[in-house]
């Protein structure tokens, strides 16, 4: 298989994996319009699997397969997702992978496991504060305390900067030249 196809693959198929994970229930919190989801991990796995560039290419991939599919929790999709409060998070998914990507090729990996969890914890806070920067201008909320509802989502996702952690150092393998 040609590497152009085979990234052409990868990316398809992590734009479904984002989609799957999508379609799994989000826990609603009440204090703050925005749901704990699992799409967030298939973001990370994006950029410590694929790579800035292919990672960040199924992002946006998959906002695009989200404006004719119900791509996100709660079976919505892209449109009504970017209206609303929770649109700063999402928008941010598209940066994560380059975040993530960059990070992994540029810095020394002597322990991968702590840099993989390190780099994939940055991306969460890119996300929570520009998630939190858009919540406080959509919402009656002040941006210091959509910034202090953003922390409900640190234990959860710092389990799944772990879990993608893990997931990249067993199969990283797989996907050559990962960090193209």
């Amino acid at each position: 298989m040609s590497t152009k196809v085979r990234d052409l693959v990868y990316i398809a198929m992590m734009a479904t994996l984002i989609i799957i994970l999508g379609n799994i229930p989000g826990i609603p919190l009440g204090f703050i319009p925005v749901p704990i989801v699992l799409q967030n991990l298939a973001i990370m796995l994006a950029g410590v699997l694929l790579g800035a560039k292919r990672g960040t290419l199924s992002v946006l991939l998959f906002l695009l397969l989200g404006t004719i599919i119900p791509a996100f929790s709660g079976g919505s999709n892209t449109i009504p997702v970017l209206m609303g409060p929770t649109a700063g998070y999402v928008v941010s998914w598209i940066g994560v992978p380059l975040l993530i990507g960059t990070g992994l090729s540029k810095l020394p990996t002597k322990n991968p496991i702590l840099t993989f969890v390190i780099i994939c914890l940055g991306g969460v806070l890119f996300v929570d504060v520009l998630g939190a920067i858009w919540l406080a201008h959509m919402t009656e909320m002040t941006l210091d305390a959509a910034l202090w509802a953003n922390l409900a989502f640190i234990p959860g996702d710092t389990l799944k900067a772990i879990v993608a952690t893990l997931v990249a150092v067993k199969y990283s393998h797989v996907v050559k030249n990962s960090n193209s």
